[in-house]
Formats: structure tokens, sequence, C-alpha cells
């Protein structure tokens, strides 16, 4: 492993919250299957993720402690390693699947744009994922790809995205750049994932309509799911203990099938298709 020295800044100018420096892994398994429904292989051009949304449940699922999961190690190596790999696949590939692509090391490293262009040639569907209006740097590669790109849109209030997301993209930018991808006859979608037990009755109207502006055809739902130990680890954060109770005094009293129940209809009313994610 060693170190790309690199300083990074949010699109915005403000400085990253953490791990302004990145190191460097060496790819073993460019492709390797995914469990996801709908995805035959996970493409992950980085290990950890700078925007440190409280809920992720990636520290969790790839077992890295989460005080480590905004120390950023970059598969710089990995763009050909898929170009070996690739040959005579075929099947959907799940780009950032616990990672996000367009973090904001990729605005520099390009990791996740190279690796696209490698698919490109093979003509594997790719579905991907991210919070980041980087997204729309490599729409030109997407329109030669089959496949999906989603947005996560979890709100649209910008305390509370900054709450939870706290090295994300405010949601006016992800909004913003669905509309863009809509316009540009992609196969765009939104992410509500997770559907907070803290959102209010205004904060879903306001989300609904937000996303039904953009001219997208559907959204994607998953719930809350806490993972053990997530609590306590909110809490152990500066100021955390507040956000952690909080969250999870709302999540234990939360009615989901009443929650969920509440945003099919809003986005059904607005003609906008609800499916179930994973």
């Amino acid at each position: 492993m060693s170190n790309l020295d690199l300083f990074l800044m949010m699109e915005d100018g403000r400085p990253v919250p953490k791990a302004p420096r990145i190191g460097e892994v060496r790819t073993r398994v460019a492709l390797p299957a995914s469990r996801l429904p709908g995805l035959d292989y996970a493409l992950n051009p980085y290990v950890g993720c700078l925007h440190d949304c409280l809920y992720c449940y990636a520290p969790y699922v790839t077992k890295r402690p989460r005080t480590e999961w905004t120390t950023i190690l970059a598969r710089t190596d990995l763009p050909q390693a898929l170009a070996k790999e690739i040959k005579g696949k075929k099947g959907t590939i799940g780009l950032g699947t616990v990672t996000d692509p367009y973090q904001e090391a990729e605005r520099h490293l390009l990791i996740t744009r190279r690796c696209l262009m490698e698919i490109v040639p093979h003509g594997l569907s790719v579905s991907v994922l991210t919070k980041s209006d980087l997204i729309l740097r490599d729409v030109d590669l997407f329109k030669e790809l089959k496949g999906e790109v989603g947005i996560t849109v979890t709100s649209v209030n910008d305390e509370l995205s900054g709450m939870l997301e706290p090295g994300a993209p405010l949601p006016g930018r992800r909004v913003d750049a669905l509309r863009k991808l809509s316009e540009e006859g992609l196969n765009a979608y939104a992410l509500i994932g997770p559907l907070l037990p803290l959102l209010t009755d205004r904060d879903i109207e306001e989300m609904v309509d937000a996303l039904s502006s953009t001219g997208i055809k559907w959204v994607m739902l998953d719930r809350f799911r806490p993972r053990p130990g997530m609590f306590d680890d909110i809490a152990r954060r500066a100021d955390g203990r507040e956000l952690a109770e909080r969250l999870e005094m709302a999540h234990r009293a939360e009615d989901y099938r009443g929650l969920e129940a509440m945003v099919r209809h809003r986005f059904s009313e607005k003609g906008i298709r609800c499916v179930n994610a994973f």
C-alpha cells in the first residue's frame, strides 16, 4: 500500500471532513460475483468512502472498523485488472456496491471513468449508484452503455443531510443531477435509501415534489436497517449522542408500513413508479 498524497476539497470549496489523504491498494479480483439481486458482478474502485454517511451499511458488511471507513484506499490498477477479467463475461455490473464510485477522490483519480471505458466495448450492462453530481462528467460513456444510473436522495432537507451525510454533496445538487441525467435520455432513478424514520410529512412532500420535477420515471425504496453497533458508533462521534438517541427512538417507534405506503402513494399521484431495493 502506498500513499497517493492527494489533498481533497469538496466541489463547493469546503475541505473534505475526514481523511484528506488517500492510500493505494492492489486489486486482487476486479469483478467478484455479486449477491445483490439483478447484479452479476460488483465493481468497487475504492475501499471506504468520504461521504461518511452515518447510516451506511458498508463498513459492517465489509467488516472494516467504522473509524477507518473514511480512510480511503484507491484501486488505481483496477482498470487494467478489469480489462483482463472482463473478456467473455456477460450480465450486469454493479458499480459501487460497497463504496461510492463518484466520491471526491474520483474527481482526481478517474478510476471509475477508466473502468467505464473498459466496459463499453464488451457490451455488459452497468448499474451505478452514487450520491455525487460528479456522475454528470461521464454522461458521454453512459450513453454508450446499457443499464441504469441512480442517485441516492434520502431527503431534500439540507440540515438533516448535513447531519447524516456530512461528506456528501447537498441534496439540491443531487436533484439537479437527476434532472440533467433524465434530460440526457438516460435510465435515471432516485434511491430513497434508507427511508429515514426522522422524516416528517413535510419532508416527504418536499422530497416527492423535488424528485418528481426531475423527469425521472421511477424511484427505489429501501428501509432503514441499522446494523449491530451502528447507534453506538454514531454516539461516539463528537456531539453524536443526541443524534444517535433521536435516530434510535425514531426507528423503534416508526411504522415502516405506514411510512412506506405514504411515500408510494405520493409518488403514484405524480405518475412515478416505486420499486423495492435489492
